[in-house]
């Protein structure tokens, strides 16, 4: 089975989906949270969430405050619903739209805003769900059928993309101006938006649909630059960008795909590895620059760099008694907090993530 096929996918999402094909690598089905804490450790103290009966879930985002926001359900579209947790073990379930049964969290800003996507009978549909408890459906680019929202920052701004028989394009919502698609590379008939940071700088990718991408940034909304790709390599990814412009995600080529982060003084850097595995990618930074994502060692595992330490493998800092893997980090705040999946050590099942993990850093 192609790991692809263990996702929970609304409709439509396929479309959405072709840029981030070395993303949804790593977005496997997981459980629930539960806030049973493991030994002291290195670094980290772990709280797993546990599983409810027969239900998977995945948790997609962060904020500063520790709130996190996620979906959970069946593997087959049939009742999956959003959520967020609130750091207590209170978990709140998102409300769809009507006649939908899909609804999914995938980034919250620090006021509480909350943007993902959910399914009408026919389409997916891009949502804000406000700290207010309102749910508001952004609508599409001219022309579209579909839309899902991926980030959204401090003062509201959402992005995204949109689609429909022209395609992927990218979008920036505002309250004020509504949706407005973003131009793409020249010669592009693809682009996303995937993150956004608190001055509006807009990272995502663009490119051929079927062909190669590149991560690219959009400043104030109209100018798209090109952020390039690993020497030797061909294309790349964004996924990532802090308040200081630094962005983070996967170049690929001959030599495999490899985690990279990017600011305007230094450029695109590779950011190492922890064996000689041809597999790596940057899935998260916070405004400390420190950056996590996953490695393959014959097996995935979860990974924080650091300017100064470079590279480490996140199972090394958690406590040796904890007997637990962790296999891709996904997200990290300000607080150094990262959330992450993996499952038992000695039995987890590297094809299907099991558990969830907020990783919490000691006091010191």
């Amino acid at each position: 089975m192609e790991l692809s096929d263990k996702l929970i996918t609304p409709p439509e999402e396929n479309v959405a989906l072709r840029s981030g094909r070395y993303l949804w690598l790593l977005l496997f089905l997981v459980p629930f949270f539960s806030t049973a804490s493991f030994a002291q450790s290195d670094r980290y103290n772990v709280n797993q969430l546990e599983t409810l009966p027969e239900v998977s879930s995945m948790v997609r985002g962060l904020s500063n405050s520790g709130l996190v926001v996620g979906r959970f359900g069946t593997e087959f579209n049939t009742g999956t619903r959003g959520f967020i947790w609130n750091g207590e073990n209170q978990i709140q379930e998102l409300a769809s739209l009507p006649g939908g049964d899909f609804s999914e969290g995938v980034s919250v800003n620090d006021l509480g805003d909350i943007v993902g996507s959910s399914n009408s009978k026919a389409h997916l549909r891009a949502l804000l769900w406000t700290k207010d408890g309102e749910m508001r459906d952004l609508g599409t680019s001219p022309g579209d059928s579909g839309a899902k929202a991926t980030a959204i920052n401090r003062s509201g701004q959402v992005v995204g993309s949109s689609f429909g028989p022209q395609g992927v394009k990218a979008f920036l919502w505002t309250k004020k101006d509504g949706m407005r698609t973003l131009t793409p590379l020249a010669g592009s008939d693809f682009s996303e938006a995937t993150s956004i940071n608190n001055a509006g700088l807009i990272a995502g990718t663009s490119g051929v649909a079927h062909g190669d991408h590149r991560a690219v940034v959009w400043e104030n909304a109209a100018i798209v630059k090109d952020l390039g790709v690993l020497p030797g390599h061909s294309g790349s990814e964004s996924y990532a960008i802090n308040n200081s412009g630094q962005v983070v995600g996967a170049s690929s080529g001959p030599s495999g795909i490899h985690a990279f982060i990017w600011s305007n003084k230094d450029g695109m850097r590779s950011l190492g590895s922890l064996s000689s595995a041809d597999f790596s990618t940057a899935l998260g930074i916070n405004n400390r620059g420190q950056v996590v994502g996953t490695e393959a060692l014959g097996a995935s595992h979860a990974f924080i760099w650091t300017a100064r330490e470079g590279m480490r493998d996140l199972n090394d800092l958690i406590p040796a008694d904890s007997q637990i893997v962790l296999v891709a980090a996904l997200g990290i705040n300000d607080r150094g907090q990262i959330v992450a999946y993996g499952g038992n050590a000695a039995t987890y099942d590297h094809d299907l993530p099991s558990t969830v993990y907020l990783l919490t850093p000691k006091e010191k």
